[in-house]
């Protein structure tokens, strides 16, 4: 009886070469761009104590969607559903030695146990890139920045996505003075209206009656969130006239319903939107300006910040044909063995080819036909081939096979120190 094939953890995925090849090249297009702005990389833990993200993360993610265990000594742990937590203890734990503002940049994994679904999975890969150290209004401009430049670095336009900036604390001071609401009423507020493009209108409007607010609150409330009218907000302000000196406003509007779950969130909140069929958020961030004392720090670091998770943003360059037809890299040369007894001059020529930095792949079995071989190495997208027969080890040469152009040439053992560069030139670019 067969066994049965064990099938992969659900939410996950595995990644073939071809599949991995494209992680890279998104990975390098995130940590590029951040670079250019002096963003340096760093990485953190996947493991964390579950304390770190108490009241730090939201409450969706702490109690239904973190990947949780207990150790050996009955500490509970989690697998990162997020960094900026990680990010703040790490800051926090080197503050005295630190040069500020920091600008760093990470590309990991991350879980979150969560309905998999389009652009969405329990296992991720995340760019993360952050500004501590700064209260300016241009380090929100400047890492927003940096997010309509990937999407013009990528190919996508205003039409495709558009980013929506909100200043939390702004809006939090005009509910407070124009409609009377409480402080302990802000958070449960914040929560429902962040998820209010996710309700029907009857059920968003019953949830904020149980809050506590009244008829005349409800609609006045609803005034404030549809309006366009930024005078109550001068931070906003200056950061929409940041990014249009940075020539990136195109990209840019203003949301007064963007408040973001997160509770570490103090400022500036944004959430980059698709305007295709996809119609999702594809990541979101903003300013958060006393994360490192929550985590133990000694002082108040303002920070900035987003995360953007590569399925959303794949699905996204797929549906509007800007997904890269990938290569996957494979060895610059193929060296045959002609037959058994001829062997050595094969393992030779390999050594030196990969002592000049040529990516070499040795045929394994020399019990193979010669067009077996070539033919393997042909599947492969191996561009060259080098064959060493009777002939070649008698004259002191090798016949290289250009398995592209379909020509063969040979070349003497005094001729290697030229080859060498050709052999590189042939590799196969990684991206058509």
């Amino acid at each position: 009886m067969a066994r049965q094939l064990v099938q992969r953890v659900k939410g996950t995925r595995d990644f073939y070469p071809e599949d991995w090849e494209y992680q890279k090249w998104l990975a390098e297009k995130f940590i590029s761009l951040g670079t250019s702005f002096g963003y340096q990389e760093y990485e953190g833990s996947i493991l964390e104590h579950m304390d770190l993200y108490l009241g730090k993360s939201s409450e969706e993610i702490v109690n239904r969607q973190t990947f949780s265990l207990t150790d050996r000594d009955g500490r509970l742990l989690v697998l990162r559903p997020e960094l900026t937590p990680t990010l703040a203890r790490m800051v926090a734990q080197r503050e005295g030695q630190t040069v500020f503002p920091v600008r760093w940049q990470s590309y990991g994994q991350f879980f979150r146990y969560e309905r998999p679904q389009r652009g969405r999975g329990r296992a991720f890969f995340q760019w993360n890139i952050d500004l501590l150290g700064s209260e300016s209004h241009a380090a929100d401009a400047e890492i927003i920045t940096i997010a309509c430049l990937l999407f013009k670095n990528l190919g996508l336009t205003p039409d495709h996505v558009t980013i929506k900036i909100n200043d939390r604390e702004g809006l939090e001071q005009l509910l407070r003075t124009t409609l009377d609401i409480p402080h302990q009423w802000i958070h449960p507020l914040f929560a429902l209206v962040d998820r209010m493009d996710k309700m029907h209108p009857s059920k968003f409007h019953n949830e904020l009656e149980k809050i506590g607010l009244s008829e005349n609150k409800i609609d006045r409330l609803d005034h404030i969130l549809k309006t366009r009218d930024l005078t109550p907000f001068p931070w906003l302000q200056q950061i929409l006239t940041q990014l249009d000196l940075n020539g990136v406003a195109q990209y840019v509007e203003p949301d007064l319903k963007i408040v973001r779950g997160f509770d570490y969130y103090t400022r500036t909140v944004f959430e980059a939107w698709a305007k295709t069929t996809l119609r999702r958020s594809v990541f979101g961030g903003g300013r958060y300006d006393n994360l490192t004392v929550q985590v133990g720090g000694k002082r108040d670091l303002p920070g900035v910040g987003f995360a953007l998770g590569e399925m959303a943003m794949t699905e996204l360059l797929k549906e509007v044909g800007l997904y890269p037809e990938i290569r996957t890299k494979c060895a610059d040369v193929l060296v045959t063995v002609f037959s058994e007894d001829l062997a050595e001059h094969s393992v030779s020529f390999a050594r030196t080819a990969r002592e000049h930095g040529i990516s070499t792949e040795l045929y394994l079995n020399p019990g193979h036909r010669l067009d077996r071989q070539l033919k393997y190495a042909d599947r492969k997208g191996i561009p060259t081939a080098v064959i060493i027969g009777p002939d070649e080890v008698h004259s002191n040469a090798v016949v290289v096979k250009d398995l592209v152009n379909r020509t063969q040439r040979v070349v003497a053992r005094d001729c290697f120190d030229a080859l060498w560069p050709q052999l590189k030139t042939n590799t196969q670019a990684t991206e058509k």
